[in-house]
């Protein structure tokens, strides 16, 4: 959950928006935190960086008066307000979107929560994956009794991120024809159950789960790991024997459709095994594409970000991290033509911002000081 606010904050910044990113005084967010090896060194964190670029910092003691009247003045004249807290602390702080409507009738008020603004699990602490197991998707394609599978990778935060953005852009388009804004929520579980779409039509329309995981075989090559697929293809088995030039099988009757190859995989991918792991990965991708067989290596992160592929889609960016130098980080993956994404401010020490923002709704030099010195405000 920490996650999902702050990448929704950071796609907007990279099309152009002007993000304030409005944190607690030291240490600041719990993002600058969690890498000790940074801390150490005294360099900003790994997933600060990851997920704070093109934001403006901000400390600020919102729970003082004078920091919340400075809040609420950024606010005034704000287009969107995004946070994370469980329901009901924005409400005690007098923060809520009912509050700040009277204010700012033209604000978009956007929430991401985990489990929801209602129900019985509302307020209860939620992250990645906690909405994986509770939403059923680390029980997706995984055989009955099996372990449960849950990703490393935090994929329903960053779904969330994206379906925030899409929230906060709508809401944006609609205002310049209504002239108001409107709340905007989201949660980690919702968009878990929301991925699994064609799961739930085919529960619901057929009473049996998919499983798209036993159309796949895996490999070990001579130099790595290999996917191949059997989907989307009348005689696959046919293609795997060309490609490897072995006799065809798939005449025989426990292969004589795709649906007996897909229910015999296991036996399929026993008599490849051996094959296979005589070659390359890259000579079985070419053996096998020209074959129209779908297959791919299986890459390790280091290994994808180097890859031709992913270096032109631009999907990797130099950006300058406190204590690092320059830090090869993922980029943006939606590509505009005009206004392309691009990094113009990068990931900030806290407080970085802090007198320039404030300047832009009325306090001078003095009187920043005195915020300061007051513990009100922390940065330059």
């Amino acid at each position: 959950m920490v996650m999902q606010v702050p990448l929704a904050g950071q796609m907007l910044g990279d099309y152009g928006a002007d993000v304030i990113k409005v944190e607690r005084l030291s240490p600041g967010e719990i993002l600058r935190t969690l890498d000790p090896v940074a801390n150490e060194k005294g360099g900003i964190s790994c997933y600060y960086a990851a997920l704070c670029r093109n934001k403006r910092s901000l400390a600020l003691d919102i729970k003082s008066e004078e920091g919340r009247d400075l809040l609420l003045r950024l606010i005034d004249s704000a287009d969107v307000l995004l946070h994370n807290f469980r329901p009901g602390v924005m409400e005690r702080l007098g923060l809520s979107f009912e509050d700040l409507e009277k204010r700012n009738p033209r604000l978009i008020y956007a929430v991401g929560y985990a489990f929801g603004a209602t129900g019985p699990m509302a307020k209860m602490p939620g992250q990645d994956m906690l909405a994986q197991s509770y939403s059923g998707f680390a029980m997706s394609g995984v055989e009955e009794g099996a372990v449960p599978q849950i990703t490393n990778t935090p994929i329903i935060d960053y779904m969330t991120a994206l379906s925030l953005t899409q929230g906060i852009l709508a809401a944006l388009v609609e205002r310049s024809s209504s002239g108001r804004g409107q709340k905007i929520e989201t949660s980690l579980l919702d968009v878990a159950f929301a991925a699994q779409v064609l799961e739930q039509s085919s529960i619901a329309m057929h009473s049996q789960r998919t499983s798209w995981v036993k159309q796949s075989m895996r490999f070990k090559t001579t130099d790595g790991w290999l996917v191949v697929l059997t989907l989307f293809r009348d005689n696959p088995l046919r293609g795997l024997c060309a490609a490897f030039d072995v006799l065809d099988f798939s005449g025989q009757p426990k292969f004589a459709t795709r649906d007996l190859q897909v229910k015999n995989i296991a036996e399929i991918e026993e008599y490849f095994r051996p094959l296979v792991a005589e070659f390359s990965t890259a000579e079985c991708v070419e053996r096998l594409s020209g074959q129209d067989i779908l297959c791919s290596p299986i890459n390790t992160l280091e290994q994808a970000a180097a890859s031709p592929q992913i270096r032109n889609n631009g999907m990797v960016w130099s950006v300058p991290v406190s204590g690092y130098g320059d830090v090869a980080l993922a980029g943006n993956p939606v590509k505009l033509s005009r206004t392309p994404p691009e990094l113009r401010i990068p990931p900030a020490e806290l407080g970085a911002h802090a007198s320039e923002i404030l300047g832009e709704i009325g306090v001078g030099e003095e009187e920043f000081s005195s915020l300061r010195q007051q513990g009100v405000v922390e940065g330059v």
